[in-house]
């Protein structure tokens, strides 16, 4: 399989680029648990903050929008940063001040702007940890095991999800919330920064590095330029894919609790069910990351939007049934973790390295724009209808979209910009 990019030139032997490559996959998978640190702890803090200071829940979680936008409106132009200095500076730099401005959370007075402003200075940081920057590097150090290494370096956010609430909540309980944040921000850093700075580096960081023969990159890497792949279909076809299958797998994630509720499960039965969908997601991740190196990533993205439906229609067919939805999540956890796999594996092969940054950057941030967006629309459909069903049924459309768009991206092209 012919790709874009400096892993193409790189030993085609994926038990040598494994070699080389391992510690980048870790220390990229680091990189993502950190960058999930405000996402899985701002529930925890709720209760807290709420009682101290008397603010709303609304205005709490508004921080993440706050965190949200800044990150679609920056998402372009911290891409092309990342293809002009390399993943290696924006993700150690990012890092760092990432873990200084949480720790100064634990600051905040009484002042609902004051949380808002430090939520602000927090989206600045948050906008150079995200998927691209882990991405870029592994992907331009892998070309036949580059589905894998993309896979293992994105569980990096399962292990987020799991540890961040863990200590959080053991934080909370004993020292209270101002040592929690403290805690959270010196946990990550200690675990996460060494092993940015000893071990993380993508092809291009490695050149600027060393003049080894065996990491040498030429100045110029193969692949579209920014502006070829803006004015590229495939890429419109691939973000308006990527855009709405999150917007279908967030939310529905995110709501699974209060739909199970809903169709009669008691509510501790609906979180336990729900409680599976982050293991599912793990086999789906690595599952996809070893198809991606196989078969035809188009394939693989296509059939794996199209789960979310048997999910609805399992709900559909039978509310209030534990295993019937116990089976529903396990489906949709299979999509949730491939999903972004595929976007980001697909990008790397219709695009390229040289733009990889700005043309994913920008793919990552409609994907955050889903993830705000859509357990809003969720939200808004329930307190118009009193029904979670019509949100169900409107899943079927926008899979069958999604995955005709997936399905229909053609080609990868080879070096020189043409459909093999």
């Amino acid at each position: 399989m012919k790709g874009y990019g400096v892993a193409a030139r790189l030993d085609g032997d994926a038990a040598a680029e494994w070699r080389k490559g391992w510690p980048v996959v870790l220390a990229g998978a680091m990189g993502m648990a950190l960058a999930t640190t405000h996402v899985y702890s701002t529930g925890l803090f709720m209760a807290p903050l709420e009682q101290e200071f008397g603010w709303s829940r609304t205005a709490i979680s508004a921080g993440l929008t706050i965190s949200a936008v800044v990150g679609v409106l920056t998402a372009p132009f911290v891409g092309l940063a990342i293809d002009r200095l390399g993943p290696r500076r924006i993700g150690l730099w990012c890092c760092t001040a990432f873990c200084i401005v949480f720790a100064l959370l634990s600051t905040v007075g009484s002042s609902i702007w004051n949380w808002w402003a430090l939520w602000l200075l927090l989206a600045c940081t948050t906008t150079g940890i995200k998927p691209t920057v882990w991405t870029a590097a592994v992907s331009s150090l892998f070309a036949r095991g580059r589905g894998l290494a993309l896979s293992l370096m994105l569980c990096g956010t399962g292990l987020g999800s799991s540890l961040t609430p863990l200590i959080c909540n053991l934080l909370i309980k004993d020292y209270g919330w101002r040592t929690a944040y403290l805690g959270l921000a010196g946990f990550w850093a200690v675990l996460v920064l060494p092993l940015l700075f000893f071990f993380f580096s993508s092809a291009k960081d490695r050149h600027r590095v060393s003049r080894a023969e065996t990491v040498a990159v030429p100045a110029a890497l193969t692949g579209m330029s920014a502006r070829e792949g803006f004015r590229s279909p495939r890429f419109y076809k691939l973000a308006a894919g990527a855009f709405l299958i999150a917007l279908v797998a967030v939310s529905f994630t995110v709501n699974m609790v209060p739909i199970l509720s809903f169709t009669g499960l008691t509510r501790d039965n609906a979180a336990a069910i729900a409680g599976t969908i982050g293991i599912s997601s793990i086999v789906g991740r690595i599952t996809a990351g070893l198809l991606l190196d196989r078969l035809n990533g188009n394939i693989i993205a296509g059939v794996s939007v199209l789960l979310p439906i048997a999910s609805c229609a399992l709900l559909l067919m039978a509310p209030g049934s534990a295993p019937v939805s116990f089976v529903a999540a396990i489906i949709l956890g299979l999509c949730l973790g491939s999903e972004l796999d595929a976007v980001a594996y697909l990008a790397t092969r219709h695009f390229g390295m040289r733009s990889f940054g700005v043309l994913f950057g920008t793919i990552s941030g409609l994907l955050a724009l889903a993830t705000g967006v859509g357990p809003l629309l969720v939200s808004a459909v329930y307190d118009t209808t009193g029904s979670y069903m019509p949100v169900l049924w409107a899943y079927v459309p926008l899979c069958l979209i999604a995955a005709g768009l997936f399905f229909t991206l053609g080609a990868y092209p080879d070096a020189h910009g043409e459909p093999e």
